[in-house]
């Protein structure tokens, strides 16, 4: 994992166990357990986990993860500005037969996640269109850019519906001031959103609503959600989606915000309307354009984004 701990150069040696072994100390662990949908191994909040197996004298841990075809699904780096101090190896199902063999078998084994961390620029992608009222609240559109492997669904519909919204109030001005931002490092802890909330002063508070196109929007086979700051905007996401046609999405109670950039945006007050999901493909190298996206329904769920903005437009301040 991107924010677990790393081995030297040849690894750990040391005998192979299940994570259901009463004596795990000294040993390396395989989660089989997160095959049958244990959440501990990968969960946003997975470092208290990984710490606890630490205490206990774990050496490493192996996270097997399977999409439909049993290739890896991997785990955000949550914790990337602290990590946690265990090597945890993350591997696709298919991949780890052999290994599961070995567990039963009680032989041992060699973990290396040899690597360094280094520090690199990012960059977010930032636009602003005047409106017609100087005097107007703004509104701010934002969605991820980046994600694991080509993440075509993941991010696609979110970059395709907020290119669309820019290109149309380009070409016809709304009265509110729109601020655009794409932004980096959301497997990284939404990096890039929070650096931009850092050097924008009262924006995410003085704006009247955020747009959050996140995650799996108009994917195939999607888990799709749909979630609000308060009863107001709910209402009114809620209504431009039906009118859309999007398909079928999980409307959460106002006031949640889900584990995407919508979460940052709660935890400085901005009002917002959050679109997030996932798909069969979410996280696994066959998130391609070919294999997980839906153009139409992409398109769908522009215009229900398209909705949501025209309604923001006509709250008053």
């Amino acid at each position: 994992m991107y924010d677990g701990g790393f081995t030297d150069f040849g690894g750990i040696t040391s005998d192979l166990c299940d994570d259901s072994d009463p004596d795990l100390f000294g040993k390396i662990v395989v989660a089989t357990s997160a095959l049958q949908g244990d959440k501990r191994w990968t969960a946003p909040e997975a470092r208290k986990h990984y710490e606890t197996l630490k205490d206990q004298g774990v050496l490493g841990v192996v996270v097997p993860s399977g999409d439909p075809g049993g290739r890896v699904i991997l785990r955000n780096a949550e914790h990337i500005g602290a990590p946690f101090n265990l090597p945890v190896l993350q591997i696709g199902e298919r991949d780890a037969r052999g290994l599961l063999s070995a567990v039963v078998l009680g032989v041992e084994g060699t973990i290396e996640v040899d690597g360094e961390r280094l520090k690199s620029n990012a960059t977010n992608v930032v636009a602003t269109i005047p409106g017609t009222d100087a005097g107007a609240r703004p509104l701010v559109v934002m969605t991820p850019k980046s994600g694991w492997f080509t993440c075509a669904a993941e991010r696609g519909g979110g970059i395709a519906i907020w290119l669309g919204i820019a290109e149309a109030l380009a070409v016809r001005p709304s009265r509110r001031t729109v601020h655009f931002v794409a932004s980096a490092g959301h497997e990284l802890h939404h990096l890039g959103l929070a650096d931009y909330l850092a050097h924008r002063g009262s924006l995410p508070q003085d704006a009247l609503g955020w747009l959050h196109l996140g995650a799996s929007i108009g994917a195939k086979f999607p888990q799709a959600r749909m979630g609000a700051s308060d009863e107001t905007l709910h209402v009114l996401a809620t209504r431009s989606l039906e009118a859309s046609a999007a398909g079928p999405f999980e409307a959460m109670p106002a006031g949640e915000s889900g584990n995407g950039e919508a979460r940052n945006l709660k935890a400085v007050g901005a009002r917002y309307v959050t679109f997030l999901g996932g798909h069969r493909y979410f996280h696994s190298p066959q998130d391609t354009f070919d294999v997980a996206c839906d153009a139409e329904s992409v398109a769908r769920w522009g215009l229900g984004a398209w909705g949501v903005i025209e309604g923001m437009q006509a709250l008053e301040d």
